[in-house]
């Protein structure tokens, strides 16, 4: 099979099982928000993102380096990938370990302290599969990634809906998530060992070699944390669990949508670094422009979309309480567009090896991030969170995009990106005198018009998808 199929192929899957995998995690929201209401799931909702904080420490840059590192020519692969999962696990075993102790420092119930003693075990098994995933990219077999995926989040919906059924609470909901992030790693596991038959390894030379690579993007990654959880953990500090619970509800919508960047840079990244270690500047920066006029399809009408259907939209995934959540939505949609251009060049960094020099960008956008939520939040609580995670999107897209231009002497166009507004903005005006109509014929009708008019306006066509295929 040659490569562009194999690619095509993945990408295929991972549509379709992402797309499985965001419909049963929207239903698990609807169940967990009805049941544990505002305050409740505002709970949730900071005991998942202080774990986040340790989670993205623990990464340290791991899986991008793994990812880097076996698509090299010659590599090592199963010295690699075994040297790595010890680190990883060693690492993520140590902050998650630390995470319930730390929690005792705020201000927090009892009830949340005992979600992230629980949820510690979750977040160990998350991580772990996580870095595995590098390995179903390297031999373009994600769809073994997608199955374990899809059958860790059916068996979470099912414990989540007997939960709620039973009229247990918080620390049952908790449990539910480690007993499906237990299952979806050990399907990893065992998927990965049927290509790299590695076990743990403690070879000095390796971890020296992985560190050194890793810790510019670790570094990195700390400071991308920052601007893009502290906006929970301060807005929990200085408001009630019902504002965080609101606030928590529209950003689940948010990372639902920003996977897909994410995913679709995984699967680039490879490619990119191949490219550029080769020395084809040329075909490195046809692909790189390929994917931005990708995210330009995909980024513009999400978040003018947001605009006109946000609050029916969290009506029907939250239910009639959460409501005030479509308001922040529509703000939050701005920066889950910026993350499709951010993912593109965060990546691009990482295939250009410059990871170091972007160093001082993400510290840049944390700090004043930082600065803005302490000096905002406390005043007007999720709304200046909301457009602080907007600046702080929007900053690190433009940082990261004028580096990468720079350094690879390439230039995006930006015909699709015009396309996409003019289309986008179209599918407003049609959208807004319905706004009677149900929120899920509104999205049909919205995605329709949209890509008429792309077509109309020559910014899709059979050649523009065999380009975007390449």
């Amino acid at each position: 099979m040659s490569l562009l199929r194999q690619i095509a192929g993945n990408t295929a899957i991972q549509v379709a099982g992402k797309t499985a995998s965001t419909v049963l995690g929207i239903v698990t929201i609807g169940l967990m928000t009805r049941h544990l209401g505002r305050a409740g799931y505002g709970q949730f909702t900071t005991a998942m993102t202080f774990l986040q904080f340790f989670g993205i420490l623990a990464d340290f840059g791991l899986t991008l380096t793994l990812t880097r590192l076996i698509s090299q020519a010659g590599a090592d692969e199963r010295r690699v990938t075994a040297n790595v999962f010890t680190l990883r696990l060693a690492v993520a075993a140590a902050f998650f370990g630390a995470a319930p102790l730390v929690a005792l420092l705020f201000p927090y119930s009892g009830a949340v302290r005992l979600a992230i003693a629980v949820g510690a075990f979750s977040f160990l098994a998350m991580t772990l599969s996580s870095l595995l995933v590098a390995v179903f990219q390297r031999h373009l077999t994600m769809r073994l990634a997608t199955i374990a995926e899809v059958t860790g989040r059916t068996l979470l919906l099912l414990l989540i809906w007997w939960t709620a059924a039973t009229g247990r609470g918080l620390l049952a909901m908790m449990a539910a998530l480690v007993a499906a992030n237990l299952v979806q790693f050990l399907l990893n596991f065992a998927f990965a060992r049927r290509f790299v038959r590695f076990g743990l390894a403690f070879d000095w030379p390796v971890w020296k070699d992985i560190l050194i690579q890793s810790w510019p993007i670790g570094i990195s990654i700390a400071f991308n944390l920052v601007y893009l959880k502290s906006d929970v953990i301060i807005l929990s500090l200085f408001r009630p669990d019902a504002e965080v619970g609101l606030y928590g509800a529209a950003y689940k919508v948010l990372d639902v949508v920003t996977v897909v960047p994410t995913i679709f840079m995984g699967l680039v990244l490879p490619i990119l670094t191949a490219r550029w270690t080769a020395g084809d500047r040329p075909d490195f920066a046809r692909k790189l422009g390929r994917a931005f006029d990708f995210m330009c399809l995909l980024a513009v009408p999400l978040a003018v979309g947001a605009w006109v259907v946000g609050r029916d939209l969290m009506i029907l995934v939250a239910g009639n309480d959460f409501a005030p959540s479509g308001d922040l939505l529509a703000i939050l949609m701005l920066a889950g567009s910026a993350v499709f251009w951010s993912a593109l060049y965060g990546h691009a960094v990482v295939a250009l090896g410059r990871q170091r020099l972007m160093i001082w960008g993400y510290a840049a956008d944390a700090v004043i991030s930082l600065l803005l939520y302490f000096l905002l939040i406390p005043r007007f609580g999720a709304v200046a969170a909301a457009w602080v995670t907007v600046f702080s999107e929007v900053f690190i897209a433009i940082v990261t995009g004028i580096a990468v231009t720079r350094w690879s002497s390439t230039r995006p166009g930006l015909a699709m990106l015009g396309k996409s507004l003019l289309a986008a903005g179209g599918m407003a005006l049609v959208l807004w005198p319905l706004a009677a109509w149900p929120v899920a014929a509104r999205i049909l009708i919205g995605a329709t018009v949209y890509v008429i008019m792309m077509y109309a306006l020559g910014g899709i066509d059979r050649q523009t998808l065999t380009k975007l295929k390449a």
